[in-house]
C-alpha cells in the first residue's frame, strides 16, 4: 500500500504530536505510513486545511519549547562528560536557532516591545505639517 495523501484528522493530528515532541517534518514523512512532506506542506498553505494549518503553527511552536528542552539535556550531558563540549555547540546552536524561530515569543534574544497604551494617549500619532505661503498684501 502506499503512502496516504488523502488528509485526515487522525493523520494530521498523528503528525502535529510528533512536530510538538521536536521531530522535523522531514523525519515524519520518512516513515512509510505518513504522507509524502510535499503533501504535508501543500496541507497547510492550500488553504483547504484551515484546521490542520492552525495545528501545524501551534505544533512548531510547542516545537520550539521542545528544543529548549534538548538543549538543556545536552547541557547536562557535557557537564557529565557523555559529550565532547565542541560537539555540543554545533548542537547547541541548531537547538537554539529552532527555538528561536519556532516559538520567539519565549526564545528570542529580540524584545518586542508595544509603544502603543490601552487609552491611546501614549501611542505615536502621525504629525501634519502645513507650509502655509506668506500672505503678500502688496507692500514692500
Amino acid at each position: 500500500m502506499g503512502r496516504p495523501s488523502k488528509y485526515t484528522k487522525k493523520l494530521g493530528d498523528d503528525i502535529c504530536v510528533r512536530l510538538a515532541g521536536g521531530e522535523s517534518l522531514r523525519s515524519v514523512c520518512r516513515d512509510d505510513k505518513m504522507p509524502a512532506l510535499s503533501t504535508v506542506l501543500l496541507w497547510v498553505v492550500d488553504g483547504k486545511h484551515e484546521a490542520f494549518s492552525e495545528q501545524y503553527h501551534v505544533a512548531r511552536e510547542a516545537a520550539g519549547y521542545a528544543h529548549a528542552d534538548e538543549a538543556l539535556d545536552m547541557r547536562h550531558a557535557v557537564i557529565s562528560g557523555e559529550v565532547d563540549a565542541q560537539a555540543a555547540r554545533v548542537v547547541l546552536d541548531a537547538l537554539k536557532w529552532g527555538a528561536e524561530r519556532m516559538s520567539p515569543k519565549k526564545h528570542s534574544p529580540r524584545q518586542m516591545i508595544d509603544h502603543s497604551s490601552p487609552d491611546g494617549s501614549m501611542t505615536p500619532q502621525p504629525t501634519r505639517i502645513e507650509i502655509v505661503a506668506p500672505n503678500d498684501n502688496g507692500k514692500s
